[in-house]
């Protein structure tokens, strides 16, 4: 596979610096992560990388598919467990020649616009066919294994993940086309502000959108309702609300719930009431 990703580099010089500001930028962004895990890998986010400059008006990369067909005698590779490694070294037998003139600036904020609008709650990605595919199962990520399809190499990337992913991209998008329409602004406003790549790594904390869809903060935070006494033991202790709203939705929970346990108090007695009524008038009518 790393043989691949090579030749891949090969084809045009704007592939591997592509590729690695992609990952330098997802890593600062903590969609990466050196340990495994839910989180996105490199391997996966190069293979987004070629996939997306398959899928450009003018394609920098040719599919998986036609290196295959353009592979010689000499190019057949076949590893002992079977996989068929087989395709095209010389990338002059696969006569494809990019008409694709876009700056590399100009194909990083292509990539985020890109992934900010691909479905991939039903699509999979391909490199093989150079296309999107209908998505096998239901995992939140798949990208077909290029030599073995059917594997799917982002099997391990979980929903929260891959939601990231799809807001952190559009996060990207915005800034740089913030940047683009910043470009009236004189030669000393622009030198005092960072450009191009340098933008994405601006301010991390302040990013523009950030995914609550999973992750909600709470009204209040449990060990806020307690504070320790010098002997060590908890003790209530008087609650700073954030703002009035909170403190209204949780002395209406208070009054609901004391409410609800006034009712059970009141129907267990009336209930025991009851009770002790019916046997004594048993015990009554027995003694006559």
């Amino acid at each position: 596979m790393s043989e691949l990703l090579y030749m891949f580099g090969e084809v045009d010089p704007r592939v591997r610096p592509l590729t690695f500001s992609i990952r330098r930028w997802a890593q600062s962004c903590g969609l990466t992560n050196p340990s495994p895990g839910r989180w996105i890998s490199n391997f996966s986010l190069s293979c987004l990388v070629m996939y997306f400059l398959q899928q450009l008006r003018q394609p920098i990369l040719p599919s998986i598919s036609a290196m295959v067909k353009a592979a010689a005698a000499a190019d057949i590779r076949v590893t002992e467990d079977g996989i068929n490694c087989t395709f095209a070294r010389d990338m002059e037998r696969v006569s494809f020649p990019s008409r694709n003139t876009s700056s590399l600036s100009e194909l990083l904020l292509q990539f985020f616009e890109f992934y900010s609008q691909f479905d991939f709650h039903n699509r999979a990605i391909s490199l093989n066919e150079g296309r999107a595919l209908a998505k096998p199962d239901h995992s939140a990520m798949y990208i077909v294994n290029p030599l073995e399809q059917l594997l799917n190499v982002s099997k391990n990337v979980s929903l929260e993940e891959c939601e990231r992913l799809r807001i952190e991209v559009r996060n990207a998008a915005w800034i740089l086309e913030s940047e683009v329409e910043n470009s009236t602004l004189s030669e000393q406003e622009r030198q005092e502000q960072p450009w191009g790549l340098l933008n994405l790594f601006k301010h991390p904390e302040k990013s523009i959108i950030r995914p609550n869809m999973f992750f909600k903060p709470r009204m209040v935070e449990v060990s806020d309702l307690f504070e320790k006494s010098q002997n060590g033991a908890s003790t209530m202790s008087p609650v700073n609300y954030k703002n009035s709203t909170v403190r209204q939705q949780v002395q209406s929970i208070k009054a609901a719930t004391r409410s609800e346990l006034k009712q059970m108090r009141e129907s267990s007695t009336a209930t025991a009431t009851a009770t002790t009524t019916s046997t004594s008038t048993s015990k009554t009518k027995r003694s006559r």
